[in-house]
């Protein structure tokens, strides 16, 4: 796409403002409790920051993960802020980071989403907020999720899969520390072994990626997959963070643009 997704965010702090500016002007012209929710949403351009946050905490652990092999000693040590740990434990804590850190961006923007292209029994219910993969990629969930059908449908089937990719990865990592019925995810635990996935793990999570109900061609037109992608876990993190990334911000984007749209409309002012 043609725009960050920090520079989709810094667009939806400015028509989110718009929407607090536009109801200080229109005081009693809508029932209150539409007011209301109107000012619930708007009031998300002041998590902006810490969302920017997110994105600077997840490239800092993206950044761990670059040439780790290659600052191991011979021993298999790697220098991790004021300590030394293993190879394999600092390859362990830069994929959970990463991973924990995008996936929390993920789950704070589709709770605002939610709010505007949800049915209230999804989008207002703060217990259970959307969630990208259950609400805007999973078919399974398809009558609970409540989801506008247009939006459904056209991100479901462009970034459907790295979606689903990612997070079964953050699946994995977070709840299973990346080793499942005794099997690691990577080929070894020494720098040697770098980032290549195990066969069977990289067979694993295609299959966890389709208990999603997304299959593999359901990406973007012209997106380079990489072709062998358990040669190396980075190059699968970053088509994955950009192609979710772009979902994201075309969700935001469309959000925001329609609640300024709606508000407008609503009070005489479109």
């Amino acid at each position: 796409m043609t725009k960050t997704l920090e520079a989709r965010l810094l667009d939806a702090k400015t028509e989110l403002a718009k929407v607090t500016s536009g109801l200080g002007r229109n005081i009693g012209r809508l029932p209150a409790n539409v007011e209301t929710q109107f000012r619930t949403v708007a009031s998300s351009s002041g998590d902006v920051e810490h969302w920017i946050g997110l994105l600077d905490a997840r490239s800092a652990a993206r950044t761990l993960l670059t040439g780790l092999e290659s600052v191991a000693d011979q021993d298999d040590w790697v220098q991790l802020g004021a300590q030394r740990v293993k190879f394999q434990t600092a390859r362990l804590l830069g994929v959970q980071a990463y991973l924990a850190s995008g996936w929390a961006l993920a789950d704070c923007l589709t709770a605002m989403v939610g709010r505007v292209i949800c049915t209230p029994d999804t989008g207002m219910d703060p217990s259970k907020p959307a969630k990208l993969v259950s609400h805007f990629v999973e078919r399974e969930r398809e009558r609970k999720r409540g989801t506008a059908s247009a939006v459904y449908e056209a991100v479901r089937h462009t970034f459907g899969w790295p979606i689903a990719v990612s997070y079964a990865l953050r699946n994995h990592f977070l709840h299973d520390g990346g080793r499942r019925s005794g099997a690691s995810f990577f080929r070894g635990p020494t720098a040697a072994s770098g980032f290549s996935i195990d066969q069977k793990a990289w067979r694993d999570l295609e299959d966890a990626a389709r208990g999603y109900g997304v299959q593999s061609d359901q990406t973007r037109p012209g997106l380079a997959w990489p072709t062998s992608p358990q040669d190396d876990l980075r190059v699968l993190l970053d088509v994955c963070e950009r192609e979710t990334d772009d979902a994201l911000g075309i969700l935001v984007s469309s959000a925001c643009r329609s609640m300024v749209a709606h508000w407008g409309c609503m009070v005489g002012e479109d």
